[in-house]
């Protein structure tokens, strides 16, 4: 058996290479989709990037569109994946930009599941689940069963993340069932185990991570990695401190393998949290620091490109304006141009239908004039946005206080997304009492919050920290 195996993993290896060796070949949609995905699992990233943009270049040579949008949403994920979100968005507008090409529904659904995720990462759950919902509804028209079924367990559970952070536990509940009609992957068993370790129900938990461990090598190394972190995690319960750590570097090593920086980031702070555990200072502080190092590259990749959806998102609605406005003037233009017509026959009416159009006019850009006032005045919208978590809050707030946002943010480029969207509370002036409502969360937490900002902001205790937002 040992040796089938080895045999079976050899010759995988070898027609892998012979695939990945001919560059200038032209593959199909599906082929280069299998070949990123074979690369991808095995942590060949950066050899997947390059053979994706090599496609890009012969898809547009040959006017292949479905082709070049294929290679566009590959590139996007395989970026997201080393956490380049900024790269990976700026692939996926490209692959958009093209999709009204096609009708394949392969290629839509894979679109905006990528467009999910990198939604869900930057914090942007709505608008993540939105897209999910929107490549489930694609997915199940996908006519090849194999591919709609691993594509539908992939969204569903991105999905089942997305409500799992909101605390929705029916959709939880709901998303598992449907995840688990499709097929029973090793993930599907460790998010049941997760769930009984937090009731401490330690051997049903053992039980399903077994259930786990035993289909592992069938499927991604990212879901065995998993596995052995969920391993860890029920070693901790059992105070088995040390086979804990042997099962976090375990994982450790693959999320290495295949860069993935978040997996890599959290598994650090745990490991660390072991060794405090057995007080072991020297260790805990040198992997605290690694989890620093890594949080601080990963959040400054989602700062930078948190500016590309909500920039987004303010463009579209600035062209909305456009529109209406211009479809505004057409309707006065042609007022004008019907009355001017009447003016030949009947002066008298003319002139009569000239002061009326005046008075129209004045009176739109009176009502303009008042709605830019309001639109100065937009606290009771804002706080109506804070109050409720909106995920457009920011975006709306930078409208509203463009030239705030602008000397926060240049003055202060090491500010986290969270730190932003805090000072947006302080801007406004709510109380910490009110910002704890908003978020949920106790009064001292939002002092303490207040007290890292004010370090980060380099401010002495002395110096009232809302004024100073106001102020700014």
């Amino acid at each position: 058996m040992f040796l089938n195996c080895y045999f079976k993993k050899t010759f995988y290896a070898l027609s892998l290479f012979l695939i990945i060796s001919t560059h200038a070949q032209t593959y199909t949609v599906d082929e280069l989709d299998s070949i990123t995905e074979k690369l991808r699992v095995n942590g060949n990233i950066n050899k997947s990037i390059s053979i994706n943009k090599d496609a890009v270049q012969q898809y547009q040579k040959a006017g292949n569109v479905e082709g070049t949008i294929g290679a566009y949403i590959n590139l996007g994920g395989l970026l997201w994946f080393l956490h380049q979100y900024k790269e990976s968005l700026d692939y996926l507008e490209k692959a958009e930009n093209q999709l009204e090409k096609t009708k394949n529904p392969f290629l839509i659904a894979k679109l905006h599941g990528e467009y999910g995720r990198n939604f869900s990462s930057l914090g942007l759950i709505n608008q993540s689940t939105d897209h999910l919902n929107t490549s489930i509804f694609y997915a199940k028209k996908i006519p090849n069963k194999k591919q709609k079924e691993k594509l539908l367990y992939f969204y569903y559970t991105w999905k089942l993340a997305n409500f799992e952070e909101l605390s929705i536990v029916d959709s939880v509940n709901s998303i598992q069932r449907k995840r688990m009609e499709l097929t029973a992957q090793p993930l599907t068993f460790v998010h049941i185990a997760q769930k009984l370790l937090k009731n401490k129900e330690l051997d049903s938990a053992e039980y399903y991570l077994n259930k786990a461990m035993q289909i592992s090598g069938d499927y991604s190394l990212y879901q065995k990695a998993m596995t052995l972190y969920a391993f860890g995690k029920l070693q901790i319960e059992k105070q088995n401190y040390e086979k804990a750590l042997e099962y976090y570097f375990q994982s450790l090593e693959i999320s290495q393998r295949l860069s993935r920086k978040a997996d890599i980031t959290n598994t650090y702070k745990t490991i660390s949290e072991t060794y405090k555990l057995m007080n072991n200072e020297e260790k805990k502080n040198e992997f605290l620091e690694k989890y620093s190092d890594s949080k601080d590259s990963i959040e400054e990749s989602e700062r930078e490109a948190l500016r590309i959806p909500v920039d987004k998102i303010i463009s579209k609605e600035t062209q909305k304006e456009k529109e209406e406005r211009t479809q505004a003037y057409i309707i006065i233009v042609s007022i004008i141009l019907l009355s001017a017509m009447v003016i030949t026959f009947f002066i008298r009416r003319y002139i009569k239908k000239q002061k009326e159009t005046e008075e129209i006019i004045n009176e739109t850009l009176h009502e303009t004039g008042e709605l830019k006032v309001k639109l100065n005045e937009a606290f009771e919208e804002l706080s109506k946005l804070a109050s409720t978590n909106d995920p457009f809050f920011l975006s709306r707030f930078k409208e509203v206080y463009p030239e705030f946002y602008e000397t926060l943010t240049t003055r202060y480029p090491h500010l986290t997304a969270n730190d932003i969207k805090f000072s947006a509370f302080l801007r406004l002036n709510l109380s910490t009492k009110t910002i704890a409502q908003y978020k949920n969360i106790s009064i001292r937490t939002i002092e303490s919050r207040k007290y890292r900002l004010r370090k980060k902001l380099g401010l002495s205790s002395e110096v009232d920290l809302n004024k100073w937002m106001m102020e700014l």
